[in-house]
């Protein structure tokens, strides 16, 4: 498959890019290098070191022999030219990290907050109107965070997708599926549970294939594909 990982070069993205190419997936990366300037902005290292986009794609040609293409590209701002890299590369997927990744982060101060929002929420926004506006039949797959429900419920069982509820109506009860009420506590956990919302408006109104993962923290200092 054709996979365009949006956000390759981050801390999931990358990791992520190397094991679809080393599955045999012909992989594109996009990624405006925000976390890198995040970095220098807070004056701080990664804990594991992180080498430049052009070393890291010509570490891994060396050890598997297989090419990933890097588009330096921001999304969320440069509208149509991800429309045209669609047109270009004709993805079989698109996984999505675009998003600025920290709730501390994002509650730093109102230019944070202002920031988390804008970048996240147009990103996720302007990837779905593009998959509409490709005409392509695109999956969509996405990392969310189980943060959207909120901190207290560690070790709560939660139900995957959505809760059947009944509603009162004028003609008595009627069945009905609602999202899990979303409980943010940060403005980052608000935009993903914009996230969701946007996802489900354009499966209903634009048929969008979407997997929204609700993971737990995502932690480790090494993949098999990295470790090489």
């Amino acid at each position: 498959m054709k996979v365009i990982v949006l956000g390759g070069d981050g801390f999931c993205g990358w990791p992520t890019a190397l094991h679809l190419s080393n599955l045999g997936h012909d992989i594109v990366i996009v990624d405006n290098l925000s976390r890198r300037m995040i970095d220098v902005e807070l004056e701080v290292e990664s804990l594991t070191p992180i080498r430049p986009m052009s070393e890291r794609i010509a570490a891994w040609k060396e050890v598997s022999g297989r090419d990933i293409r890097f588009v330096s590209m921001n999304i969320g701002k440069d509208f149509q030219e991800f429309i045209d890299l669609i047109d270009e590369e004709k993805p079989d997927t698109i996984v999505h990290f675009a998003e600025q990744r920290a709730a501390p982060y994002s509650m730093k101060s109102a230019r944070h907050k202002r920031y988390t929002v804008d970048n996240n929420l147009n990103a996720t926004n302007d990837v779905l109107a593009a998959i509409v506006d490709s005409g392509r039949d695109i999956h969509l797959v996405h990392l969310g965070t189980m943060g959207v429900y909120g901190y207290g419920t560690a070790g709560m069982k939660i139900p995957e997708g959505y809760l059947k509820v009944k509603v009162q109506t004028d003609e008595g009860l009627k069945d009905q599926e609602i999202l899990y009420p979303a409980n943010p506590g940060s403005i980052y956990h608000m935009t993903k549970t914009q996230d969701q919302l946007f996802f489900h408006f354009y499966n209903k109104n634009d048929k969008v294939k979407i997997t929204d993962l609700h993971q737990g923290i995502v932690w480790g200092t090494q993949t098999n594909e990295t470790k090489r």
